[in-house]
């Protein structure tokens, strides 16, 4: 009887760690919705198979779609979208944007959770919630919902009233969410948002909603990898000096029809400049490709007349880049 009885009581105190060290989350294949007073939002997550879907009504106009997937379809053989996690937002009717997440770029997407990214240069769908500190299970939770709450507690400064900083609702003994509440912001402006859920599936997400990704995106969205980085000691330059600028590629050009080569020269930009005619560079053009893109390459700048400001603008052709925007990258001189 006795050694019934220690039984007993070491099953119920596993049981009680089981419960404390287990954390609330969502099913790892889940599709639901949410809503606020002006947008609504659709998320299929599936850890399984290593796909997410985002989409965002914004108005009967304006609606948004967006992508993340290990094995993106209809990536160029060989090129880093196909050997890498890919995030492909599509703002419909107006344009489309990526980005291949690995050492040479990644570019975090507000469509899907932060905690997804990892060092900036890494990628995984994982669970849809993280939590900023370890949840506790409410033990005298309603007989419908079971309720969590997070170990640390943040203040309204406006009311001074203090909850817990966030919280997360389950329908009861199931890990289908129902509603989360967190404090957003800080001091006098923090305040207790409430996000409900909708469940439209718990399980593999619908296929169809991965079969809207275009086959083209490649050709016809703007990579938001491919940018130009800078190296300037000083934008200002006196008569006869000059200025050297370091210039290279943040990320490798596509090829495209066998042509792996990225062209960029540089022009006076006539609406932002006092002065036209004050500058001159050289070389005149640059050459990039994909086995030297990330070696620096050296533009003199030389001020051959006095003058106010002058700004210069890339001219960018080539693997991918024409779709770069330009202004992004003006450089100024003084």
């Amino acid at each position: 009887m006795v050694k019934k009885m220690l039984l007993y009581v070491i099953l119920f105190v596993l049981w009680n760690m089981r419960v404390e060290c287990s954390q609330p989350y969502f099913p790892p294949q889940i599709t639901f919705t949410t809503n606020d007073s002006t947008n609504t939002y659709l998320f299929a997550v599936d850890e399984i198979n290593q796909r997410a879907y985002h989409w965002h009504l914004i108005d009967s106009d304006d609606q948004s779609y967006a992508y993340a997937m290990q094995h993106f379809p209809y990536a160029t053989p060989d090129s880093p979208e196909s050997k890498n996690y890919v995030i492909l937002e599509i703002y419909k009717p107006v344009y489309c944007v990526y980005t291949s997440v690995w050492k040479h770029g990644s570019a975090i997407h507000g469509s899907f959770p932060e905690h997804w990214y990892y060092n900036m240069d890494t990628f995984k769908i994982a669970n849809y919630m993280e939590f900023s500190s370890k949840m506790i299970h409410k033990t005298n939770s309603s007989k419908d919902e079971d309720h969590w709450y997070s170990e640390q507690n943040c203040t309204l400064e406006s009311t001074g009233e203090t909850y817990p900083c966030e919280e997360i609702f389950f329908k009861k003994d199931t890990d289908i969410p129902l509603r989360y509440i967190f404090v957003e912001g800080t001091g006098f402006f923090a305040l207790r948002v409430t996000i409900n859920y909708k469940i439209i599936s718990i399980g593999k997400p619908d296929d169809k909603l991965f079969e809207t990704i275009p086959r083209n995106w490649m050709n016809n969205c703007t990579d938001l990898n491919l940018a130009l980085d800078f190296i300037l000691s000083s934008p200002i330059i006196k008569l006869n000096e000059s200025a050297i600028v370091k210039i290279r590629l943040t990320s490798p050009p596509h090829r495209i029809d066998g042509n792996d080569t990225m062209t960029l020269q540089w022009q006076v930009d006539k609406t932002s400049s006092q002065c036209q005619d004050c500058l001159k560079w050289e070389p005149k053009q640059f050459h990039f490709n994909i086995k030297n893109f990330d070696q620096y390459q050296t533009m003199i700048v030389t001020r051959v007349k006095n003058g106010f400001e002058t700004t210069i603008r890339p001219i960018m052709n080539g693997g991918g880049y024409n779709k770069t925007r330009a202004d992004d990258y003006s450089l100024l001189f003084r």
